[in-house]
């Protein structure tokens, strides 16, 4: 049996950003996109590491949460510099 994927979607108008875990990260995008008046992106999707979201929330705790929506510079602990908003 396998895990939930971890994923990471983002705003495009304010930056901030998203870690949770789903089964379909496509799906959860399609469900946040609908209650946001902003282009959502999924930046990231691992695979079976849906278990490691509450540790990163922990990691991240100085950049928000701002509900469950981070600051956009707490990105730079999983992308490399300049790859944000990449679309």
């Amino acid at each position: 049996m396998t895990g939930t994927h971890l994923y990471i979607i983002q705003s495009d108008k304010t930056g901030t950003f998203k870690i949770g875990r789903a089964n379909s990260p496509i799906e959860r995008l399609d469900q946040l996109q609908t209650g946001s008046p902003y282009r959502l992106k999924l930046l990231l999707v691992l695979p079976d590491q849906g278990y490691k979201e509450k540790e990163l929330h922990k990691l991240l705790t100085k950049y928000g949460p701002q509900g469950e929506w981070f600051k956009e510079e707490g990105l730079s602990l999983f992308l490399p510099a300049g790859n944000q908003r990449t679309w």
